[in-house]
């Protein structure tokens, strides 16, 4: 799944708190993708993060996305 389509079901999620509408959007992907209720959070969090642009520096070299 990429992380276009998370950012997708995360938008489609229905009204709620940010933090309501992630877990909801974390058990569609779990689902979908057959990985953990957690894991699919984290994928959909760092997916968000990187979509507002507002990944820490230091994340991003933990995370290998630096050159």
């Amino acid at each position: 799944m990429t992380k276009d389509e998370m950012i997708q079901w995360f938008k489609s999620a229905p009204m709620g708190s940010r933090h309501q509408r992630m877990l909801w959007a974390a058990r569609k992907i779990a689902r979908l993708t057959g990985v953990t209720e957690g894991r699919a959070y984290q994928m959909l969090l760092l997916a968000l993060i990187e979509a507002e642009g507002r990944l820490p520096d230091e994340y991003q070299d933990m995370l290998g996305l630096t050159g």
